[in-house]
């Protein structure tokens, strides 16, 4: 069986010997799955990432890190799980010319994300005068287009630009959608330290259950688990922001596991 991983925003393959999901790859490999982690430009919007997707998921095949003759399945995290949406659905104008068995979706934001509307739009934040933001302009934006850094993929995570996504790209029927959420850790802080303001953002405009980026109800696409992980953005893949050398509490890998055994059932 193929198991392809595909991360978020601002996310890798691998660098400095760190895999962007903690220990998996090598974990399902000795489990015998062949398993194929793209990179895709950190951050670019849906259609460019969703094509860099499918054309290093082609090479992976005629390369032979992918086994044309076992299933294939998709595991994305985040942003990651939009550029699947997008690579697999009919309205894509390059579909990929290999089948996809099933994708699951791990905190990706189907109906955006709050932080996202919010840094796109900070007049969004004139509400909560008693958060640490400024209603100004992004004047970064010019200074980070000339590095090459682009923000079409944090615009790509607004509540708007996600409804509008969802319309033009429709779900392909011979795919199987899955999806999980994170709701945030059982106890106090609970997010790291990293995302616990965005979580009582998210909390506060929309009194939803949250992983401090993404609510429980905009990760919800397909067939949906309603068992959510205990965790905070990156515990899902296995980082505790706090501390990175300490795995999360929540035990993570199980939880991919089960995802692995079900796909093996279809």
């Amino acid at each position: 069986m193929n198991i392809i991983l595909v991360h978020g925003i601002l996310g890798f393959a691998k660098r400095f010997g760190i895999d962007y999901f903690r220990s998996l790859p090598q974990h399902l490999r000795g489990s015998g799955l062949r398993v194929f982690v793209p990179e895709l430009d950190p951050t670019q919007g849906v259609e460019i990432r969703g094509s860099q997707l499918g054309d290093q998921i082609q090479a992976a095949f005629l390369a032979g890190t992918l086994d044309a003759g076992e299933k294939t399945h998709i595991i994305a995290h985040s942003l990651g799980g939009l550029d699947s949406r997008y690579m697999l659905s009919p309205a894509n104008p390059n579909p990929l010319r290999v089948p996809i068995r099933s994708l699951t979706m791990i905190a990706t934001p189907h109906r955006g994300s709050p932080v996202a509307d919010a840094i796109e739009n900070p007049a969004a934040l004139l509400p909560f005068p008693h958060l640490p933001f400024n209603a100004v302009p992004n004047l970064l934006e010019p200074a980070l287009n000339a590095l090459g850094i682009s923000l079409n993929g944090l615009r790509d995570l607004t509540t708007r630009a996600c409804q509008a996504f969802s319309q033009k790209y429709t779900d392909n029927p011979s795919v199987r959608y899955f999806s999980s959420a994170g709701s945030g850790r059982a106890g106090f802080p609970q997010t790291s330290a990293a995302f616990l303001l965005f979580h009582h953002y998210i909390a506060a405009a929309t009194g939803q259950v949250n992983d401090g980026m993404v609510s429980v109800d905009s990760a919800q696409w397909g067939s949906y688990d309603s068992s959510t992980w205990p965790t905070d953005h990156s515990e899902v893949i296995g980082y505790n922001l706090d501390n990175l050398l300490i795995p999360p509490a929540f035990d993570y890998v199980a939880k991919y596991d089960q995802i692995v055994a079900r796909a093996a059932a279809l």
